[in-house]
């Protein structure tokens, strides 16, 4: 099958109310929101993948929505990206942000395992989501400098190319 680079790859971007551009604690309470563009680290994504992949969709979730309601927000999320046609899902990256790893990657393993697609995520090694999910999903390691967002959307990029390629 085609790599991505070569392929017009649809891909739905999760990130949190931060990285969405919503606000910061005060808004993590925010339920999903769903936008048809890419959004912040979005962007970046588009840029590192190159050819003509595009993020469809953009969900933007408050940590602490996303956190106590889990359950509800992946059978939602597995429908936008049924519904888009995706044929990637990334999360993230969440660095260190303990709750938005958690979600990102399990966002990611109920993904993969309704729709059987790519997916990947990233966040530091510290970060609680690594010991629930590593032996499910891809995560790349972020480090804990938010500053290298390219370089980890990039390395998350080289993974989602790879397992698409293996598709």
């Amino acid at each position: 099958s085609k790599g991505i680079r070569e392929a017009n790859v649809k891909i739905v971007h999760y990130m949190n109310q931060f990285f969405g551009g919503l606000g910061g604690e005060e808004v993590a309470g925010t339920d999903l929101q769903v936008k048809d563009e890419p959004i912040g680290p979005g962007r970046l994504l588009e840029q590192v993948l190159g050819g003509d992949s595009k993020v469809v969709k953009t969900l933007i979730c408050g940590d602490n929505y996303a956190a106590e309601n889990l359950t509800e927000l992946s059978q939602e999320v597995i429908n936008i990206v049924r519904e888009a046609g995706a044929e990637l899902f990334v999360a993230g990256p969440s660095f260190e942000a303990g709750r938005y790893g958690v979600a990102a990657a399990g966002l990611c393993a109920a993904v993969q395992a309704e729709l059987g697609i790519p997916v990947v995520t990233g966040m530091a090694v510290e970060n609680p989501g690594v010991d629930l999910y590593r032996s499910e999903v891809y995560i790349v390691d972020s480090g804990q400098n938010v500053g290298a967002m390219r370089e980890v959307l990039t390395k998350m990029s080289a993974i989602a190319q790879k397992l698409a390629a293996d598709g």
